[in-house]
């Protein structure tokens, strides 16, 4: 990521955590997601093995792991949605943006999409800023395995 993209992304996470629990200003998936160009796709270039080992983590960037809040089983909900066949699901939740863009923003800007249901402000967004961009890339590309088994 280049350094103006990561003072941009640094700066648009400490106005959202400004905002405390209001709504954020809607952020243009171009200026945080590098793969927003279309150029590379994150799930073709990260390591599928180790987002397994981070999604499983207890412990995430100083707070809970994916684990504590998402499951990877159908129709169990915990704090957050099930992550079950979730890259075929995040590849439906916006025309625009791609399944693996959705999810890397999901992750860095966790109050961009908000599921229907679950409520705002639950997912840490320490992510951004805790997690290095391989470890997020890692974390997307283990996530696009998740395709529902038919």
């Amino acid at each position: 990521m280049s350094y103006a993209r990561t003072i941009l992304l640094i700066g648009c996470l400490c106005l959202l955590a400004a905002c405390g629990k209001t709504k954020p200003a809607p952020v243009d998936a171009r200026d945080l997601d590098p793969f927003a160009d279309g150029a590379l796709c994150a799930w073709h270039i990260g390591d599928p093995d180790a987002g397994r080992e981070l999604f499983e983590r207890p412990v995430l960037a100083g707070t809970g792991g994916c684990t504590t809040c998402h499951s990877l089983e159908p129709n169990v909900k915990l704090v957050g949605p099930t992550l079950y066949g979730v890259a075929a699901t995040a590849a439906t939740r916006h025309e625009d943006i791609t399944a693996s863009n959705y999810l890397y923003l999901s992750i860095m800007a966790p109050n961009q999409f908000v599921v229907d249901g679950f409520p705002a402000g639950v997912m840490p967004d320490g992510y951004a800023t805790e997690l290095s961009e391989e470890e997020v890339t890692n974390l997307v590309t283990f996530l696009m395995t998740q395709n529902p088994i038919e």
